[in-house]
């Protein structure tokens, strides 16, 4: 036997010794590779629903449909802060109505001659019905309230359209007259109304 073709099957004998088991070596390969795939996705989202919950929990109040005040809504009057009304209303609670004379200048101003009536109910509300000649369409003859407090009264009379403000007056109840003095006003057809002359108590 020559020496080539010798050393050609002493390799070849070699060769079938170390063969590698190669369905054995790529089974094994998958199998460390798989759970450590697993095991990134199930990491990633864990991690990803953390995240999540953080920022709901984070802007959750700021979230439209969350709640809170409406920022398109229009703001309403300014509403008259004081006691809720209570027994002490009753010293003032009644109907009262007066007479103003047109030729008054003031009341020939703003259109206030004739017969009003007004009624203050112990809940607060105030019912007030003008004369024919002032005129109808006003919105300031409704939603009215007053607060006491001592001898303080306080009232939102024709705030919607003709004052901007809120009228503070002390008030009196004696002989069947019920008396207001302007002590805060800046609505001067209101005070004309109140304080121009006493108001009648109405039987």
């Amino acid at each position: 036997m020559s020496l080539d073709h010798r050393l050609r099957s002493e390799l070849e004998r070699a060769a079938d010794s170390i063969a590698p088991d190669v369905e054995r070596n790529l089974a094994i390969v998958e199998a460390r590779a798989r759970p450590r795939s697993s095991l990134g996705a199930s990491t990633l989202l864990l991690a990803a629903a953390i995240v999540v919950a953080a920022i709901i929990i984070r802007l959750g109040p700021s979230l439209p449909g969350a709640g809170g005040p409406n920022p398109t809504g229009s703001a309403a009057p300014p509403s008259i802060v004081g006691p809720s009304p209570s027994p002490a209303y009753d010293a003032i609670a009644g109907t009262y109505t007066v007479t103003l004379d047109p030729s008054n200048t003031a009341v020939a101003q703003y259109r206030l001659g004739g017969a009003w009536t007004m009624r203050l109910v112990a809940d607060g509300e105030i019912f007030l019905s003008p004369p024919a000649s002032f005129g109808s369409g006003t919105t300031s003859l409704s939603g009215l309230a007053f607060t006491l407090a001592g001898d303080q009264f306080r009232n939102n009379i024709f705030y919607n359209d003709y004052c901007s403000s809120i009228g503070t007056y002390t008030w009196s109840l004696a002989a069947g007259q019920l008396r207001f003095a302007p002590v805060g006003e800046t609505c001067p057809i209101r005070q004309t109304l109140l304080s121009t002359v006493p108001w009648q108590v109405s039987p």
